[in-house]
């Protein structure tokens, strides 16, 4: 079924569109002027369509006074005094003489700027889009021709000019024929020509491309063919069919709304005053023919306006939701409704079956957190439910979920929790949107890799660096060494040397360690002590070195005070433990004790220490292990018997 013609709504029919330059509104004596020409042609019309007693069937020019009224106010109310005077003062209906004519143009003017006041006073839109609207305009539509008819009637009556009318039908006939013209144009100038006087003059082209011709005639020969039937196959005098005009006029509102119906108006009334008069109804049939019309037209007013909000709603509706569905698009965001009770997915969007490869009736067909959510994920999934439950507001979680091919997505679930009343229970849901951040995650992995190869990069180098800064650190001792004669001093610049030898194998170690935070051990235990055998061992051949070392975690802070007091055990036993040309065993044990303490032991099979040599009372590596060992937070135990036995315990990190 097809729209009414001239029919601008936003989704169907071609609306009027203005190409170029905004056209300039018409001036008001522009208007003024041709409200007065078509408001004789209305008005010698309106008497050509009256009945022989004279009864007006409807009184258009009513119509255009009213819609001016309402657009320009109170203004142009002495235009409409004036407007209807050129013809009356030609004609001069029932033998009036002008102050007669003039006095009912003041009171017909009165009457219709007073209704037309109290509709703009109501804060009513003439444009008509909601039901209150009409029911305002057809208010004016009654009480416009009602105060108008009142002072008129009295006027007439007290000239002699209605002879044979008494006051009921006098003013009832008055009353039809202003409400009906009102009805009849009133919608069609108010919908139509109105938008002209804001926007101006449109161009006739942009008319005729807006209107539909076929459907314009198709439902104007409906309309005719309807008030046909009504007048040629109605009982004489009575027009008992008239009631069939329902059908025509609901099937106009329903296809092209309230704008169609305006249309529709004019149409049906003229066709039924021609087939009337050609009938000689009786004054009677007439007046309730009126009455009739009257009621449908505004039964006809309400559904259109009730049908164009329901469009109007339809439209914003639907154009919300393509909204939000490009929105979706556009976001990855995929709709979610989940049962907090049973667990189950109640809706979700289409957008997660390409996702993640289920379809939509497995995802309601088991629990949602149960099946899909990953295992390691679905603990941290059951406290963002619990969250949600105990506090409103959007909360947000960060989950894997696993794809038909057991692959892992990551997702984002922003939600909150709804409940409702049902079935003498509250049932608590779970809305909200699911956002595939999978790419997101693996960028930020990728970025965190990036960032820690760099990290490695420059910890590498910087190890490096240090390294070789000890190494020059040690290379200035060992000549300044060479350069002196004295030897004490040699061998204490050597002991430094060692010292820095000793740091320097620390990051070495790191520099080359798979992970910065473990340094190895074992490895660099044994590689300092062999050092230090070639170093002090008068015979490095003699002496059996072994070294246990269990791969402990000792700290980030350990190495350094754990190398040099290391340094300064294994090289006071080979000094002093061993006599030149002899050899023995030395044993290097590192390992975690029970207290879960790190436990270094360097035993010798040497000559022992002297009962008079104390730990406190040494000299300066003995000085040195100490300070190191309170660095470290931990204790040293020396235990005589054959040879010497250091033993250094502390925890793995430092207690304050």
């Amino acid at each position: 079924m097809s729209d009414f013609p001239l029919q601008q709504s936003p989704s169907q029919g071609t609306p009027l569109v203005l190409r170029g330059r905004h056209p300039r509104r018409p001036a008001l004596w522009m208007v003024l002027a041709g409200y007065w020409v078509a408001y004789a042609l209305l008005q010698l019309s309106a008497r050509g369509l009256n009945s022989p007693e004279p009864v007006y069937l409807w009184y258009c020019p009513a119509a255009l006074s009213v819609a001016l009224l309402l657009y320009y106010g109170p203004k142009v109310w002495p235009a409409v005094i004036l407007a209807p005077l050129p013809v009356d003062l030609v004609l001069r209906p029932l033998g009036l003489g002008p102050l007669p004519l003039m006095a009912i143009a003041v009171f017909y003017a009165s009457g219709y700027a007073v209704a037309a006041l109290a509709f703009r006073r109501a804060r009513l839109s003439p444009r008509l889009r909601h039901t209150s609207d009409v029911a305002g305009f057809l208010g004016l539509a009654l009480l416009g021709p009602l105060l108008a008819s009142l002072p008129v009637y009295a006027l007439l009556r007290a000239i002699g000019a209605q002879q044979g009318f008494h006051l009921a039908g006098g003013l009832r006939a008055f009353l039809l024929s202003g409400s009906l013209g009102i009805l009849t144009l009133g919608p069609a100038l108010l919908l139509w020509l109105r938008p002209l006087l804001s926007l101006g003059w449109i161009p006739p082209r942009s008319w005729v491309t807006a209107i539909r011709a076929r459907a314009f005639l198709i439902q104007a020969l409906a309309l005719s063919l309807g008030a046909a039937v009504v007048v040629r196959f109605s009982e004489p005098g009575t027009l008992h069919l008239k009631y069939l005009l329902f059908l025509p006029m609901a099937w106009v509102a329903v296809s092209g709304g309230l704008r169609a119906i305006s249309l529709a108006f004019p149409i049906l009334s003229l066709a039924l005053s021609l087939f009337i008069l050609q009938t000689n109804l009786p004054t009677g049939a007439q007046l309730g023919i009126q009455s009739f019309l009257c009621i449908l037209f505004g039964t006809s007013l309400f559904l259109g306006s009730a049908l164009d909000s329901q469009k109007l709603a339809l439209q914003v509706r639907d154009r919300r939701s393509r909204r939000l569905n490009q929105l979706m698009d556009v976001t990855g965001a995929i709709p979610w409704e989940m049962d907090l009770e049973t667990g189950r997915c109640l809706y979700l969007g289409r957008a997660v079956e390409p996702l993640l490869g289920y379809g939509l009736d497995v995802w309601q067909g088991k629990p949602f957190w149960g099946e899909v959510v990953h295992p390691e994920d679905q603990l941290g999934f059951l406290r963002f439910l619990l969250e949600v439950s105990r506090n409103s507001g959007v909360h947000q979680f960060e989950f894997r979920l696993r794809t038909a091919e057991g692959e892992e997505r990551w997702v984002r679930a922003a939600g909150g929790v709804e409940s409702a009343q049902g079935k003498g229970r509250v049932n608590a849901r779970v809305m909200g949107f699911l956002f595939d951040i999978h790419a997101h995650k693996n960028a930020e992995e990728n970025a965190l890799r990036t960032t820690l190869k760099e990290k490695d990069l420059l910890l590498r180098e910087i190890h490096h660096r240090v390294k070789n800064n000890l190494q020059v650190v040690s290379s200035l001792l060992r000549l300044q060494a060479s350069t002196s004669e004295d030897p004490a001093l040699q061998r204490a610049l050597q002991e430094a040397q060692e010292r820095v030898q000793a740091i320097a194998l620390i990051h070495q170690k790191l520099k080359h360690a798979p992970d910065f935070s473990q340094l190895d051990l074992p490895g660099y235990v044994r590689t300092l002590a062999e050092r230090l055998v070639r170093t002090y061992a008068s015979v490095p051949a003699l002496i059996d070195l072994r070294v246990d070392v269990a791969p402990v975690d000792i700290g980030p802070d350990a190495p350094v005070p754990l190398g040099l007091i290391l340094n300064e055990l294994v090289a006071n036993a080979l000094q002093h433990a061993f006599p030149p040309g002899e050899g023995g065993s030395l044993d290097i044990q590192l390992e975690r004790d029970a207290r879960g303490w790190i436990s270094l032991r360097v035993t010798d099979s040497g000559r022992g220490l002297p009962e008079s040599v104390e730990l406190d009372r040494g000299g300066l590596g003995f000085q040195l292990v100490q300070a190191l060992t309170d660095q470290l937070g931990g204790a040293l135990e020396l235990e005589r018997r054959r040879g010497a036995s250091f033993h250094l315990s502390f925890p793995p990190v430092r207690q304050p």
